[in-house]
């Protein structure tokens, strides 16, 4: 069962009052349905938010169009979270879920993060420095899965194995986005070398691969993405898990930490649960 956490929307859709065109999210569809035939079975749209945080950054949801062979974790009418989305996927269809990734200067970006949490199926941070790394790897704030990295450019710190191991014990993973390798020289080289900082910070352990793709052709199917572990000094098994099992780990922190009280009374029927099943389901279709 193979993952791509990251499709993202057009970047106007993060600005304040942004929104997503008919044709956008008709490209976006495409997108998610090659990914579908490539052999993902789960994918999330990545809404990406500069800034502070706002409920009203919801409302780009409310203009979603139906997808062929998909399933939506959300009610696309009012654009809220729909409980047991996963639950209702069905043979040969693509789970679709709702990411969001904040890009965090400063601390008070971060604590922004509680207006919009449980709204998103998938939490990630994107520091710009320093401290707002240390912060979204130390559990600074509660609602952070994923810590994002621009791969394309070149970073003002460094990822210290120091740091980056305080997110891996908190079940945080680190993304390895792999769009900027299909790019021009400068910046595939700079994605190597940032990428293989992650891998060695890493260790492997927690990282997970997404494309980033904005388009139907910038998506690789799940073998060639591991393939590119070779460039990284990833071996072919560690490669192989960031497209599944530590993908799959990701969304399970999410929703743990979003179906439970206080990390300690889970709802009957959470929504770990339900990923649960649809993973059992696709392996016995698979």
């Amino acid at each position: 069962m193979f993952y791509d956490l990251n499709i993202p929307l057009p970047e106007a859709a993060g600005k304040a009052g942004g929104h997503v065109s008919s044709q956008e999210w008709a490209q976006i569809a495409q997108t998610v349905e090659q990914a579908r035939e490539l052999g993902y079975s789960v994918v999330a749209l990545n809404l990406t938010v500069q800034g502070k945080l706002a409920p009203e950054h919801l409302s780009v949801w409310n203009t979603t169009p139906e997808f062929k062979n998909a399933q939506l974790s959300w009610d696309r009418a009012t654009g809220a979270r729909v409980g047991g989305a996963t639950r209702s996927v069905g043979r040969g269809k693509i789970c679709v879920l709702r990411r969001l990734t904040a890009v965090i200067g400063d601390a008070a970006q971060g604590h922004s993060l509680a207006s919009v949490d449980g709204a998103y199926d998938i939490v990630a941070v994107q520091p710009t420095n320093d401290a707002m790394l240390l912060a979204a790897c130390n559990g600074t704030w509660d609602a952070v899965d994923i810590v994002a990295l621009d791969m394309g450019q070149r970073w003002n710190f460094v990822a210290k194995q120091k740091v980056v191991t305080q997110a891996l014990a908190l079940g945080v993973s680190l993304e390895i986005m792999y769009q900027p390798a299909l790019a021009g020289e400068k910046t595939r080289q700079q994605w190597v070398s940032n990428a293989a900082a992650v891998v060695r910070a890493t260790r492997g352990r927690s990282v997970i691969w997404t494309s980033a793709a904005r388009r139907a052709l910038d998506l690789r199917a799940p073998y060639d993405v591991a393939n590119l572990g070779e460039v990284l000094q990833l071996n072919g098994d560690l490669s192989k898990r960031a497209l599944a099992a530590n993908a799959r780990a990701a969304l399970m922190h999410a929703f743990t930490r979003s179906s439970t009280l206080r990390a300690v009374i889970a709802p009957k029927h959470s929504a770990a649960g339900e990923l649960e099943g649809l993973a059992k389901k696709t392996r016995m279709v698979s």
